[in-house]
């Protein structure tokens, strides 16, 4: 149950907006018993894992029990910390008796549902997470369709090669980001992109959507210049008949890219343009960055290298703020993929190669890559 959540720079715990200041040992002996919560543990059990380097008493843990217990009174509804006779103490977490989601009219429903899809579509991933992590408190169920994509927003990137449970139609589309983003090598994404589509209908379809607009950046990564513009005419129909803003910054996201590889600065400042013209009145976050990031590569390609430097760090600041990890992913690696091919700026590509490297390393890239691979030829 993550009802609780920690910081554990300022011993700081929190639940339903409201924050519990803890001393250093205060806050080490109450997280270890929240973790093993509902067991009983001896005053010796914890001075092992509280003071493993000490010598303190067991009046020591007396001591900081009854200080939690005074600290923690006022959450007595959520979780006790009692007195086990004969061994030691226990942390006993309550059940929370929330309204189930039947029993709220459909007015709630409906505005949860609209919260939901107003922060995704705003690029605001901890409003997202905050509520995914307080459905109980709340009172709601998160539907499956966001259940799911929250994964995804936080790097939950194993689960979608590991779970066995879910229909692998809902996974589809994940398996292609997955591979596509953590890709450098752009020519193998294009094997995995045209299988994807070859399974096309089985997706949901917002996803057959997104995926006829992906097809332009696919293309675009692997220097398939001639591919990725054919693709844009399909993809604007998918934008025409959806008619939605978000779409439409996607396409030109990818619309403004291709241009950039292709080293049409022109072309790619007039997307960005029209971009922005929609960003002043919607400012979406993930693509605000996004094409932050856009305009400084084309002042690299103006050879304003100082200023290029920052306006592309700035992008990435701002995507970075969303917590939508997939974006972050893509935002670097459209960074590297540029460097790449022109060359600008070793400085800063060896800067943002680090930060990939880093993302690698936590995300498991090279595991995912051979998992979505091992799925693929299971498929075949």
């Amino acid at each position: 149950m993550g009802l609780i959540t920690w910081s554990d720079d300022t011993y700081q715990i929190h639940y339903a907006g409201e924050t519990i200041v803890l001393l250093p040992k205060e806050y080490a002996l109450f997280q270890f018993l929240y973790t093993w919560k509902n067991r009983a543990f001896s005053r010796s059990d914890l001075l092992d894992r509280v003071w493993p380097l000490e010598e303190p008493t067991d009046r020591t843990v007396d001591d900081h029990i009854y200080r939690l217990r005074k600290k923690l009174q006022k959450w007595s509804h959520l979780l006790t910390i009692d007195t086990v006779r004969g061994v030691g103490y226990r942390l006993t977490l309550k059940e929370q008796q929330s309204p189930s989601p039947s029993a709220l009219n459909s007015g709630f429903s409906e505005n949860i549902q609209k919260m939901l899809t107003t922060y995704h579509g705003m690029g605001m991933g901890a409003a997202l997470q905050t509520l995914y992590a307080n459905q109980q408190v709340l009172g709601f169920q998160m539907d499956s369709f966001y259940a799911t994509y929250l994964r995804f927003v936080v790097g939950d990137f194993n689960w979608f090669v590991e779970d066995q449970a879910s229909p692998k139609s809902e996974k589809l589309f994940y398996w292609f980001h997955l591979h596509h983003m953590t890709k450098l090598d752009s020519q193998k994404t294009i094997e995995v992109f045209e299988w994807a589509m070859r399974n096309l209908e089985s997706m949901p379809a917002t996803f057959q959507d997104e995926m006829k607009i992906n097809a332009v950046g696919v293309y675009a990564h692997a220097k398939q210049w001639e591919r990725a513009k054919k693709q844009l005419l399909p993809a604007r129909e998918v934008v025409e008949r959806v008619n939605s803003p978000g779409f439409q910054l996607f396409l030109q996201s990818e619309e403004a890219f291709l241009y950039l590889l292709m080293g049409q600065v022109n072309k790619a400042e007039e997307v960005i343009q029209r971009s922005n013209d929609i960003l002043q009145t919607l400012p979406m976050q993930r693509e605000l960055g996004s094409f932050t990031i856009a305009r400084g590569l084309c002042l690299y390609h103006r050879q304003e290298i100082t200023k290029a430097r920052r306006v592309v760090d700035e992008g990435i600041e701002v995507v970075r703020a969303t917590k939508f990890v997939p974006h972050l992913i893509y935002a670097i690696q459209s960074i590297l993929l540029f460097f790449r091919n022109f060359g600008y700026d070793a400085e800063w590509e060896r800067k943002y190669q680090k930060i990939w490297t880093e993302l690698s390393e936590e995300y498991k890239f090279d595991y995912l890559q051979k998992k979505i691979r091992a799925i693929i030829s299971s498929t075949i």
